[in-house]
């Protein structure tokens, strides 16, 4: 019997999030599975797997052949879904800032074009991740999907309550060139639609103080810039030993595991890193323009956050100079966020949904 074809497609070649974590698990689970990544050069693959260039012209006949595809984002160019093809859209993070057609600003270029594609890539899935319960509600009405979504928390969060999570860390933290003894902070701000430069590349406002930043921060901080995705200018800082910039750093989760800390801002990196049950400080420096006028959020800002408020550089410091007192303040709603939002991050998501989807 020919074996079957799994394809996975992440951020539009790159090797992570959701996908990756399935596709290393199903690896061991199904080794009878031929799996190809849509990948660029510079993605590391493991042994065994395949490797398909994006937009060539072997990439659409296996999307349009494998018997699996599984993405974290919409397929742009998937126009006809091939017959025997089962569709898993993982999704890429919980959802605070509004997504899908609950996005009634459209502020950033392509926006249109962006939900013409969606609404034709949603027609194809056949299931859609969850985390939970809450999240899922957002979910249909967001994509206005009607299939069947599988409430099995992230695959990508597996790790941070995988056995060997502290053995990643210092790994990690070794790697970085980290001392044993530094407070790590991992700064993760989302993107902002409106925020782009003169070749329409979305760029980050660096609303962040460093020089300043590291005045009021106690001594042996190390901050670790990961700049979202779609944002092509790095953090600029010329403070060696201050800050380093990950952005390229293939998977956020080990990064998480390295930090003692989180700042972000409206990221679905804060749903995630809550698992590891760190403290997590919240940067919203744009707050109000940023809910009113650039994007909105589904929840109020203040009642949702599971860590303290910072709205400027000088109130970051302070709270990463009192980071154990701030996370202890709040660590009643930091538990609600964590039972609310992560019910099922337990490290066994990729098992539930292989043994879920996968059939032989």
């Amino acid at each position: 019997m020919k074996s079957q074809t799994v394809l996975f497609e992440s951020w539009r070649g790159r090797y992570s999030d959701n996908p990756r974590a399935i596709s290393e698990l199903l690896q061991k689970l199904r080794p009878d599975l031929n799996i190809i990544w849509v990948a660029d050069q510079a993605a590391r693959l493991p042994d065994g797997v395949g490797r398909v260039r994006r937009h060539s012209p072997e990439y659409f006949a296996r999307l349009f052949g494998c018997d699996y595809l599984i993405s974290n984002d919409i397929v742009s160019k998937h126009l006809v879904k091939g017959p025997k093809v089962t569709y898993l859209q993982t999704w890429h993070g919980t959802p605070l800032k509004t997504i899908g057609f609950d996005e009634e600003l459209l502020t950033y270029a392509g926006a249109a074009a962006h939900q013409k594609r969606m609404v034709r890539d949603i027609k194809k899935w056949d299931y859609l991740l969850s985390p939970g319960p809450s999240t899922s509600e957002i979910l249909r009405r967001a994509f206005r999907y009607d299939g069947e979504l599988l409430e099995s928390g992230y695959p990508r969060n597996d790790v941070l309550k995988s056995p060997d999570a502290s053995l990643i860390r210092a790994q990690v933290r070794q790697q970085l060139g980290l001392a044993p003894d530094s407070r790590v902070v991992l700064y993760a701000p989302t993107w902002r639609d409106d925020s782009m430069d003169a070749k329409g590349n979305f760029t980050d406002p660096q609303a962040l103080d460093y020089e300043l930043l590291a005045k009021t921060t106690p001594a042996g901080t190390v901050i670790l810039n990961r700049m979202h995705s779609v944002v092509k200018t790095a953090p600029t800082t010329d403070m060696a030993g201050f800050s380093i910039d990950v952005s390229s750093y293939p998977d956020i989760a080990e990064l998480y595991l390295a930090a003692d800390v989180l700042v972000s801002d409206y990221s679905s990196t804060v749903f995630d890193f809550a698992v590891t049950g760190k403290p997590i400080v919240l940067f919203a420096y744009d707050l109000a323009r940023y809910r009113d006028a650039v994007r909105g959020l589904y929840y109020d800002y203040e009642q949702w956050a599971p860590g303290v408020i910072a709205t400027d550089t000088e109130s970051l410091g302070a709270a990463l100079t009192n980071v154990e007192e701030g996370h202890l303040a709040h660590l009643k709603q930091y538990r609600e966020f964590v039972d609310r939002f992560c019910p099922n991050d337990d490290g066994q998501s990729s098992r539930r949904i292989i043994e879920r989807v996968f059939t032989r």
